[in-house]
């Protein structure tokens, strides 16, 4: 039972601690990058963090895993779309619907929205039939987003 609690602690220590680190922010700058290693290791990373990051480190990786969807999308969907099918909502965040529905577009500028998007669309497009369901979600999110801009603030 002390083993247990010591190793309960440690984990919970040593992963706490990535996220001010600099081992954190060069997890992150593999992740934007499409490192395939670090792509294909996602899912066993999301399972050993994903329920311990604070709002901030979800957002940064989300982020993160939304920038690499640009430059390996099929990759990036091989890894996500598990985590969606997930039973722990805290794993969901990271799962294939919410990757491909722009995740840092609530700190993006219009003009960042739009340039992700125009960096998306075609490299989706290409990825083929394996990209098809983030390319849908994606467009749809970004019809919703225009028409908001459109309509100017709610009052």
């Amino acid at each position: 039972m002390i083993g247990r609690a010591v190793v309960l602690v440690a984990c919970i220590v040593s992963t706490s601690c990535m996220a001010p680190s600099s081992e954190w922010n060069a997890y992150l700058r593999q992740v934007e990058q499409a490192d395939q290693k670090t792509i294909q290791a996602l899912p066993e990373k999301i399972d050993s963090i994903g329920d311990i990051l604070d709002a901030k480190q979800v957002e940064e990786l989300t982020t993160a895993i939304s920038m690499a969807l640009i430059k390996d999308p099929v990759a990036v969907i091989n890894a996500t779309t598990p985590l969606e099918k997930r039973t722990d909502r805290l794993q969901q965040r990271f799962g294939m619907s919410v990757i491909c529905s722009i995740p840092a577009m609530a700190h993006f500028t219009p003009m960042q929205v739009e340039a992700y998007f125009a960096k998306a669309e075609p490299t989706l497009k290409r990825a083929g039939p394996a990209a098809a369901e983030c390319l849908g979600t994606m467009q749809y999110i970004i019809d919703e987003y225009r028409l908001e801009m459109a309509q100017g603030p709610t009052k």
